[in-house]
């Protein structure tokens, strides 16, 4: 059986969905982490439901959105209830509409996977990282990567801040069509590459 909390972002003057959607994300995340830290797994899966990446016959980008509904998906209700919602988005309950936990009764139940894509798009960050988990010299790693040519993607993100580095980021999500599966955990995102939830 699944349950599941869908979660809609409200547009309003001077602040857009995407603005909001990555707010909701930030609060999500903490209390992802936190549902992680009691159960020591993350069971609870995100969804989006207007979700659209499009490309034509030649591989150009016809459409590539997040839209504005986040879905929660869990196994057990009391997973959902425990991330206790309307309170940690209290200070932002005049941009989101929070449904009530319900039950997935439905023949025929679609999934997909939804996952973390990170493309390998900056070649500085890229340096400094290497630099630091090696103990090698800025300049001998810069050399290592002569001939790095930066990756880029056009898939749909959400703005997200770093709660670690306050850093700025963009997560950038995939979605594919899956069958479902019995192991059911997720990352502190409410992401899965191996491991769909409902798609409806």
């Amino acid at each position: 059986m699944h349950y599941y909390v869908e979660i809609t972002c409200l547009p309003d003057e001077g602040v857009s969905v995407a603005f909001i959607m990555g707010k909701v994300m930030d609060v999500l995340h903490l209390a992802l982490v936190n549902l992680q830290q009691q159960v020591g797994r993350n069971p609870v899966g995100i969804g989006f439901p207007a979700y659209v990446y499009r490309e034509d016959d030649t591989g150009e980008v016809e459409a590539a959105q997040m839209g504005g509904k986040i879905r929660l998906f869990s196994r057990d209700q009391a997973h959902l209830e425990a991330l206790n919602l309307k309170q940690q988005l209290e200070r932002l309950a005049d941009y989101v509409h929070i449904r009530g936990i319900s039950e997935i009764d439905r023949p025929n139940l679609a999934f997909a996977s939804f996952q973390r894509v990170q493309p390998k798009s900056s070649k500085e960050r890229l340096i400094r990282r290497k630099a630091k988990h090696t103990g090698q010299t800025e300049a001998v790693v810069r050399e290592q990567f002569a001939s790095f040519e930066e990756q880029r993607t056009h898939l749909p993100f959400v703005h997200m801040h770093s709660h670690s580095s306050t850093q700025a980021f963009r997560l950038f999500i995939e979605k594919q069509v899956a069958e479902p599966v019995e192991d059911w955990q997720f990352s502190s995102y409410g992401l899965n590459g191996r491991v769909p939830v409902p798609d409806f």
